[in-house]
């Protein structure tokens, strides 16, 4: 007897579609989104809103919106068949995961984080002309948490607009050895700046104008080197 997911995804698959669901459901989606997408990510092939609708179990409404949201943070892509017979729209996940994580911090999390470090700036410049005490030590922490966060979110929107290729593959084995020298002592930081300006250098020799700077400066920057543009002049 036929299954409504018949021809879109085996059934072994459809029981992976709840850890997509819950997991885009702790990063602000909604369950829904989360399970359209995890949908479209294991299907073989693009898939039709009635598609989706039938193996989901979801409303019209419900798919609807939850593809409108998908695409507005460049998880989704959605084309119209060349079929003159059958005209009908055809959505899918688009590839480029790092690009999805990208569009949401571009979109969700810096404006986020942004108005809480302004925050923590304003109660230190009040506090400080206080002595050093535990409020002083905790608004101290919370702007450096902030910057550490920022410097992260730059790293990734920077390295999703360099696409995928030789130097994105560079990056990604790189990028282990610069977090793990993060965790160690004041020697393992100089080490992570001098990793830091060996990567970026090598970038900047293959072309990578566009990432050059900010990968420079954030990793520099989490390695606790305020002054790393310095050392590229």
């Amino acid at each position: 007897m036929p299954t409504a997911n018949a021809g879109i995804i085996e059934d072994q698959l459809l029981d992976e579609i709840p850890v997509f669901e819950n997991f885009l459901h702790k990063i602000g989606f909604k369950r829904n989104e989360g399970a359209i997408y995890g949908l479209l990510v294991l299907s073989e092939r693009p898939l039709t809103s009635e598609e989706i609708e039938r193996v989901l179990g979801l409303s019209q409404s419900a798919v609807s919106q939850g593809l409108k949201c998908l695409t507005l943070y460049g998880a989704v892509e959605t084309r119209e068949t060349r079929d003159p017979l059958r005209r009908v729209k055809e959505h899918s996940a688009k590839e480029d995961s790092l690009a999805i994580v990208a569009s949401v911090f571009r979109k969700r999390e810096q404006e986020t984080i942004e108005e809480f470090k302004k925050m923590a700036k304003r109660i230190q410049a009040y506090s400080n002309q206080e002595a050093e005490g535990p409020r002083k030590r905790r608004i101290n922490s919370i702007v450096s948490t902030c910057e550490i966060a920022e410097s992260v979110m730059n790293f990734v929107i920077s390295l999703a607009g360099v696409g995928q290729g030789a130097i994105y593959d560079e990056v990604v084995q790189n990028l282990p050895k610069v977090l793990e020298m993060l965790t160690q002592s004041t020697d393992g930081l100089n080490q992570m700046g001098n990793l830091a300006l060996g990567l970026t250098g090598n970038l900047t020799k293959r072309g990578s104008q566009f990432i050059h700077k900010k990968l420079k400066d954030n990793l520099l920057r989490m390695a606790g080197d305020s002054s790393g543009e310095d050392h590229y002049e």
